[in-house]
């Protein structure tokens, strides 16, 4: 709140103001803006509280007490002495003067606003500057500032703590000798990298502490510019992920055991279908054989008289016929003797041959070499795969043409089916309740081999198999 009394920039006015009334009647008009005037003034005398506004209007007054003094002993003006210089100068002069002390407390507010805006943009730099502070030396990751000759500047106590270093363990030393990674003082160095031009740097490392633990790190550089630009070196953050890798670890080392077991289940379970093939065909064979036999023994020896057993024996015959092929499928659906006695082609180009006949489509087969000798693993592995893939054409494609092609080398076993059908989606292919062709990808991942589909809709699609040829060696 401001005081009611009159200031006394309101006072001096007023009776400067009675003096120029008297001698200057030209300048009445000017007064009757009085109360407007007055009231300037006195609000421009409250906002006097600083030392720049003071000092401006005291070198306003000091340059009125200048000018009086050079006029009246200088000028040697008769007819008015320094009090009368002070207080009654001529019109002309009465001008210049106030130029001059308007001129000083201008200067004296504009340069009140720079200093208040220097100061405003002060305490923003340092409020910036402390948030940063305070984010830097806070930050869950640790965090140091080098310069370009690899000295540490500045770390935080998260990078303190990582490091297993104290904070004056860290002056005068090089970056290289606090926290050692496996890229230091090399090409592949993160300043070296930054002074080659890239923006920034992140890579996986092993970081090596004070006491020797090894640490794997997510290491982050990126460059720390003055205000012109220039590279003045670079920030690095660490991320931990010691328990990120452990996890890893666990999980991968569960996943390998996991698929040792589903081998270990597909091993079983293709030795039981071979079993139960073997003793199917066998055994129901050799019985409906047999009973074969007797039916057409029991034919013959009937009278023409007996026409009615003798056409119920018939249609029994022909039962047997029926239930022998349907015993033949099975077994060869459990297990294709084909795949045991002459090899994996031979296997493939009767799976193939099937498809064929139930569909009257198109089936090209190319098998370099032609006769193709691998293990029992691999084969029924590449034989099941290749089964899920005819399935799928016959159930979803409306193919009408089919190309196979095998093929073995030093390197890998291949195979290869493309139809012309109409197509798998990207969402089907990655659905979770695609199971057959996750199966197919599981049992290529046993023989450490990559299965790859390729599909576009109305473009049909390509099943890749890759197979390192040493698991399929025998």
């Amino acid at each position: 709140m401001y005081s009611s009394y009159p200031t006394p920039g309101a006072s001096c006015f007023s009776h400067a103001r009675g003096i120029l009334r008297r001698q200057f009647p030209r300048l009445r008009p000017f007064f009757s803006y009085q109360k407007v005037f007055m009231g300037f003034i006195e609000r421009f005398s409250r906002s006097i509280s600083s030392r720049l506004i003071a000092i401006g209007i005291a070198l306003g007054a000091l340059s009125w007490l200048v000018e009086s003094f050079i006029h009246s002993h200088f000028f040697y003006d008769q007819h008015l002495d320094f009090m009368s210089n002070i207080l009654f100068p001529d019109i002309h002069e009465l001008w210049m003067r106030l130029i001059i002390v308007v001129l000083f407390i201008s200067f004296a507010f504009y340069a009140q606003r720079i200093v208040k805006a220097l100061r405003a943009a002060e305490m923003t730099v340092t409020q910036i500057n402390m948030e940063l502070t305070q984010i830097f030396d806070t930050s869950a990751d640790g965090m140091r500032v080098i310069d370009k000759n690899f000295n540490i500047l500045r770390a935080n106590s998260t990078f303190l703590e990582l490091a297993g270093v104290s904070r004056t363990g860290i002056q005068g030393r090089k970056c290289y000798e606090v926290f050692k990674g496996e890229s230091c003082q090399t090409k592949d160095c993160p300043m070296v990298r930054i002074q080659r031009g890239e923006g920034r740097v992140e890579y996986d490392g092993i970081k090596i502490c004070q006491n020797g633990r090894q640490i794997p790190c997510i290491i982050t550089a990126t460059p720390f510019r003055d205000s012109e630009g220039k590279l003045v070196g670079i920030v690095e953050d660490f991320k931990d992920i010691s328990e990120r890798k452990s996890t890893e670890q666990a999980l991968r080392r569960s996943h390998e055991q996991l698929r040792n077991v589903i081998s270990h289940i597909e091993m079983v379970r293709e030795e039981e279908r071979r079993g139960m093939a073997r003793e199917i065909h066998d055994e129901l064979g050799q019985a409906l054989t047999c009973l074969k036999m007797d039916v057409h023994w029991l034919t013959g020896h009937l009278s023409n008289e007996d026409e009615n057993i003798y056409e119920k024996l018939h249609i029994v015959n022909q039962q047997i016929d029926a239930t022998v092929h349907t015993v033949q499928r099975i077994s060869s659906e459990l297990r294709p003797r084909l795949l045991d006695d002459l090899g994996l082609s031979a296997a493939i180009e009767w799976q193939a041959g099937r498809l064929r006949d139930r569909l009257g489509i198109t089936i090209e087969i190319i098998s370099e070499p032609e006769n193709i000798n691998l293990s029992e693993a691999c084969s029924i592995t590449i034989f099941r795969i290749f089964q899920e893939a005819l399935t799928n054409i016959a159930r979803h494609a409306e193919a009408t043409r089919v190309e196979i092609v095998l093929n073995q080398n030093e390197g890998q076993v291949t195979l290869t089916v493309s139809d012309n059908g109409k197509g798998i989606s990207r969402g089907a292919m990655s659905n979770a309740n695609s199971l057959g062709l996750l199966g197919m990808h599981e049992r290529a991942c046993l023989l450490d081999g990559l299965l790859e589909i390729q599909s576009e809709p109305g473009q049909g699609t390509t099943v890749l198999l890759n197979i390192p040829y040493q698991k399929c060696r025998r």
